[in-house]
């Protein structure tokens, strides 16, 4: 497996500082977000991707990833930013969401993310590129495998396959179903996602909406039972891009870290995934 930094959390540093954490952290590789707000604006790619991938190879730092905002082959700048990844000699990219629009719409919107996948394949294999679509619990077209699946299952698998979220399908999964779901997309599977998340109580019991949120938490403090889950990556023999996601800021993280703390907690993560790879 490949381990990768999703670089979201990281945003405020430029190329070399971001290289130099990876380094200290002992990472090779980072999951650089290249769509609008991240590290590579999308209209500025075929610049700025080259650019902050040669700085960050000066430190020996790879981008394993690209993390888009990408649903269909027509949008702006869709299309460069599969051109530049190609041209980088970056494998996959992750695509953007398509939001649940509620009960009686499901059917219809399984045709249209179809249709926008197939308009997506002959931009991906032109330039060699692999996209996932991430499984994200919630009001998401693919908040676990299984929903995943039934969206790309017409798609070329050599092009469009499945983005595995521990902490999502964990939370649409329960006791087995992250299991079942993960076995049924092993062939499939083209990147992982880690990271962990908890229900927290909000509110009291006679509030109108029943009060439990999500949050982020650390990966020793959460739902996953990563244990099972490093296993089951084994028995597959997974080798792709593995995306620890450092996710500790903002109102939906158990406690709105600054960047050292979010640095430090990152550590603290990678070295608990590491003890259970080296297990």
């Amino acid at each position: 497996m490949d381990i990768c930094v999703f670089s979201k959390h990281f945003q405020t540093m430029g190329a070399e500082q971001l290289a130099r954490t990876m380094t200290d952290l002992g990472v090779a590789g980072v999951d650089l977000t290249v769509r609008p707000g991240g590290h590579v604006e999308p209209e500025r790619v075929a610049e700025e991707l080259p650019a902050f991938q040669d700085a960050l190879a000066a430190g020996g730092v790879k981008v394993a990833m690209l993390t888009t905002a990408i649903t269909g082959a027509d949008e702006p700048h869709a299309r460069a930013v599969i051109e530049a990844a190609g041209r980088a000699g970056v494998p996959h990219v992750k695509l953007g969401y398509w939001h649940y629009q509620g009960l009686g719409h499901y059917g219809r919107q399984v045709g249209e993310v179809r249709a926008a996948l197939s308009g997506l394949e002959p931009v991906l294999k032109e330039h060699g590129v692999r996209a996932g679509v991430h499984t994200h619990s919630g009001p998401y077209m693919g908040p676990n495998a299984e929903f995943v699946l039934r969206l790309i299952e017409q798609c070329d698998p050599a092009l469009i396959g499945v983005y595995y979220d521990a902490g999502h399908c964990t939370v649409e999964g329960g006791g087995a179903g992250w299991m079942m779901g993960l076995d049924a997309v092993s062939d499939r599977l083209f990147m992982v996602a880690v990271k962990d998340l908890a229900f927290f109580r909000m509110g009291g019991a006679d509030d109108a909406r029943k009060g439990w949120t999500l949050k982020m938490v650390p990966l020793d403090a959460g739902l996953v039972n990563w244990r099972e889950f490093v296993r089951c990556l084994k028995a597959i023999d997974f080798r792709g891009p593995v995306s620890l996601h450092s996710e500790y800021q903002g109102a939906h993280s158990f406690v709105d870290m600054t960047q050292e703390q979010v640095i430090e907690q990152t550590r603290r993560d990678l070295d608990y995934f590491r003890s259970l790879l080296a297990s």
